[in-house]
């Protein structure tokens, strides 16, 4: 079984200045991040998600340059957590569709590289949804999949890349329908859900974010210590709904 993080945060810390939608904007969008655009995109900044992280996020920490997002962690924390990582996700919620990110990962032990889409009760929507694409940096070889449908996790796959994906970008996506989910690597499918589970059906936002473990998290994620900073590169990010 897969083990994964919960996402939930306490609705005062997303009520403070984000603006997003309440429904589906099912309008297909492809970034290159020539700049951040921020109607587009929200930059979390100021706080944690909960015990299991060693860090707090910073907008400091993201940032556009020679048309790719960096997302970087570094020891520039200091309000809830003494080091500072990196998260951004979409102003609007987003349904079934395509969604890929070209990209190359962070390596080393504690670090998280995450591609995601989520939604749940700090939105005001009862049940939690969530997709994932989750890159542990102690073996950055690998990438882990797996979804939450209506608050349980799905069990996913440990998927075996082929090669290290903190050295280089590459393609991943996944194609979310209400009767499936395939995850694919560039462009090659790796997993879809057997027949039968459960499926995420509530529209959500579709995050890019670089985060460290805390003790709680070093059987899955390794023990984290910081050495110096490190970044993950984002080259692009596209969402095609489906009609």
């Amino acid at each position: 079984m897969i083990k994964h993080r919960s996402r939930i945060l306490t609705l005062a810390v997303l009520l403070v200045g984000i603006a997003t939608s309440a429904t589906a904007v099912n309008m297909a969008f492809e970034d290159k991040f020539s700049s951040l655009n921020t109607s587009r995109w929200y930059v979390s900044n100021g706080w944690t998600n909960g015990p299991h992280q060693s860090c707090e996020w910073r907008a400091e920490n993201v940032a556009t340059e020679d048309n790719k997002l960096l997302l970087t962690l570094s020891d520039n924390g200091g309000k809830v957590r003494p080091i500072g990582c990196a998260e951004i996700h979409t102003t609007d919620r987003l349904g079934y569709g395509l969604y890929q990110a070209r990209l190359r990962t962070a390596a080393g032990s504690g670090l998280n590289t995450a591609f995601f889409t989520y939604i749940g009760p700090p939105h005001g929507v009862p049940e939690w949804d969530e997709i994932d694409f989750e890159f542990l940096g102690k073996d950055p070889s690998k990438v882990e999949v797996n979804h939450y449908a209506q608050g349980k996790l799905i069990k996913g796959q440990v998927v075996d890349l082929g090669f290290d994906s903190s050295r280089e970008f590459h393609d991943y996506a996944f194609d979310w329908t209400k009767d499936t989910i395939i995850w694919l690597v560039d462009g090659k499918e790796v997993y879809k859900t057997p027949p039968g589970v459960s499926i995420p059906r509530n529209p959500g936002y579709l995050f890019l974010s670089l985060w460290s473990g805390s003790a709680v998290e070093d059987a899955w994620m390794g023990p984290f210590s910081y050495s110096k900073p490190v970044t993950a590169e984002i080259a692009s990010a596209r969402f095609v709904p489906h009609e």
